[in-house]
């Protein structure tokens, strides 16, 4: 087994993503690859990887596997999140939905969760088949609750925690709990592993939620403070309407309709109040406690390229 790089890794999976996807259909091939093409910072598979090391036999097929099928996974969820929000834009391009059409972009997502599922069929560990279809129901779930919270100023912080757990965190937790059991960890590593994914999944959407305030649309991707124009009530956003009743007033009059002055306003007002600071501090709890189990496991040479990510990603511009 070669020295463990994680850049050689990601390029590695990269390669085998663009083999994965081409498909006899030329739309559905070119509107995937449009994504693809688009960047991504490749977490998910990054982390199979990684907590492949904790098991007997780090990186063998099945790892690879994985980390391909939760990437694809992982972008079938963006496309369709595209479709539901009516995004023009999506890392700085048009989204696929923008690009060809609403139908084209559904029968896209649908395409790569259905390459997701077909790229893990030969895996012979059943535990690995259970533990995905029921993670792939419950991300079904959170689009769910995430539709039905829309423009919700009432939702208790738990609402919010729950749905970015089955929005963002249940995949990343997928991915270092699947990574560590197909290379036959122990179930004790394993369930760390999975708690260690978790706590990274939970810090890492709630950064993106504060970004959506602090970052500019040249960095976003998409227009600074979009999350609160499709209605989906952030955590900076809870927190100042827990302790303001005055920005209350103002969140609770925000409509899909309303003058794209409101939401400028509420958007600038979250920049400059405290909740930002606190969220923050919500994010490093979590990433916190990720550390303190990865410090539990027998160190080796994924230890350090997973503290790396992790500081990488609490730190990512904000």
């Amino acid at each position: 087994m070669d020295k463990l790089n994680i850049n050689r890794e990601v390029k590695k999976i990269e390669r085998q993503l663009k083999d994965t996807i081409k498909s006899n259909n030329v739309v559905l091939e070119e509107a995937a690859h449009h994504l693809l093409s688009s960047g991504g910072k490749r977490v998910r598979p990054s982390f199979v990887i990684l907590s492949s090391e904790y098991g007997d036999s780090p990186r063998n097929k099945d790892t690879y596997k994985i980390a391909v099928s939760l990437e694809l996974i992982h972008m079938a969820t963006l496309v369709h999140d595209d479709v539901i929000d009516k995004s023009d834009k999506r890392r700085g391009r048009l989204t696929i939905s923008k690009k060809w059409d609403q139908d084209t972009a559904i029968l896209t997502g649908n395409y790569l969760l259905a390459l997701a599922l077909k790229h893990i069929a030969s895996i012979e560990d059943k535990r690995i088949h259970t533990i995905l279809s029921h993670a792939i129901v419950d991300v079904c779930r959170g689009e769910l609750f995430q539709f039905q919270d829309q423009f919700n100023s009432n939702q208790p912080v738990t609402n919010y925690l729950r749905r970015i757990n089955r929005k963002t965190a249940l995949l990343i937790q997928l991915a270092t709990e699947l990574g560590a059991l197909s290379a036959h960890a122990d179930t004790k590593t394993a369930n760390k592993m999975k708690r260690i994914g978790h706590y990274i999944g939970m810090s890492f959407q709630i950064v993106d939620d504060i970004l959506d305030f602090t970052s500019t649309e040249k960095q976003l991707g998409k227009p600074v403070g979009s999350d609160l124009m499709n209605g989906h009530i952030t955590l900076p956003v809870l927190l100042e309407i827990r302790n303001n009743p005055s920005f209350k007033q103002k969140i609770d009059a925000l409509q899909p309709n309303s003058p794209k002055e409101d939401f400028i306003y509420c958007v600038n007002y979250i920049r400059q109040s405290d909740s930002i600071d606190q969220s923050k501090q919500v994010s490093r709890h979590y990433l916190q406690k990720a550390v303190r189990l990865l410090d539990e496991l027998e160190e080796n040479t994924a230890t350090t390229w997973f503290k790396k990510l992790i500081k990488r990603m609490g730190s990512r511009n904000v």
